[in-house]
């Protein structure tokens, strides 16, 4: 109920990622691939059935950095295809080198950092990879400071099937990473959910509102859109 009165900014705010920011991109990702440019844009439409996420978070320093050894959200990779995330000045987001190093996101005002997703392996073949990043204590100097985050997490429409773009004349000359047999590629709906499965999480419908147990994160379902604010985050679990 709290978040009823912001439900207009917030679904400005998902409009402005889909449309000016997503969009461009996956047509960038799409001319990569030289693919016509609204290839990926099809798949990813605003009003059709899926799980893209407006998310907002705040991190705060706790006792608990010892147990966790100061890592608050352990190295993974997002199971969507297109992570947005705007940058903030408290730091904490590192990502994995492919040398296997963890290295800082640098903050700069006014920017996005944007995350390439597990589903997006799958529709490249493998020539765009997930990016490994993870959370972890902010430096010394902003240890006094709340982090807070937003981000726009985008999933495929729920139908469509995760399978390579083999037409594609890039694919064809550097070959194609191939996760399953295509005749057994799930659509995103099942490969979300056997991905929730694997990382041991579970939901339930409580008074309308889709409660994931396993990370104890609420969504806040409107207009097909989920609408994500966690308050605190357990880390290392």
């Amino acid at each position: 109920m709290a978040l009823r009165p912001f439900l207009p900014e917030l679904d400005d705010f998902a409009h402005h990622n889909h449309f000016n920011i997503l969009h461009p991109i996956l047509r960038l990702v799409a001319l990569s691939l030289e693919l016509p440019e609204e290839t990926l844009v099809e798949r990813h439409n605003f009003n059709r059935t899926g799980e893209t996420t407006v998310t907002f978070k705040k991190w705060r320093s706790d006792d608990a950095e010892e147990k966790s050894k100061n890592v608050w959200l352990k190295g993974h990779t997002d199971t969507g295809s297109i992570t947005i995330l705007w940058s903030q000045p408290i730091g904490g987001l590192q990502i994995m080198a492919p040398d296997g190093r963890w290295k800082w996101v640098r903050h700069i005002n006014n920017s996005l950092v944007v995350n390439t997703g597990d589903m997006m392996r799958f529709f490249t073949g493998g020539y765009y990879k997930p990016t490994i990043h993870r959370v972890i204590q902010p430096p010394s100097d902003q240890r006094t400071y709340d982090r807070l985050g937003g981000y726009y997490f985008v999933m495929p429409d729920d139908d469509v099937r995760l399978l390579p773009f083999g037409e594609s004349p890039v694919l064809k000359r550097v070959g194609i990473e191939r996760q399953c047999l295509d005749e057994d590629a799930p659509s995103c709906e099942n490969g979300r959910k056997e991905r929730w499965v694997e990382r041991g999480v579970e939901e339930e419908v409580i008074e309308g509102i889709v409660v994931k147990e396993g990370s104890r994160i609420a969504f806040y379902q409107e207009k097909k859109l989920s609408y994500e604010v966690v308050n605190f985050l357990d880390r290392g679990n």
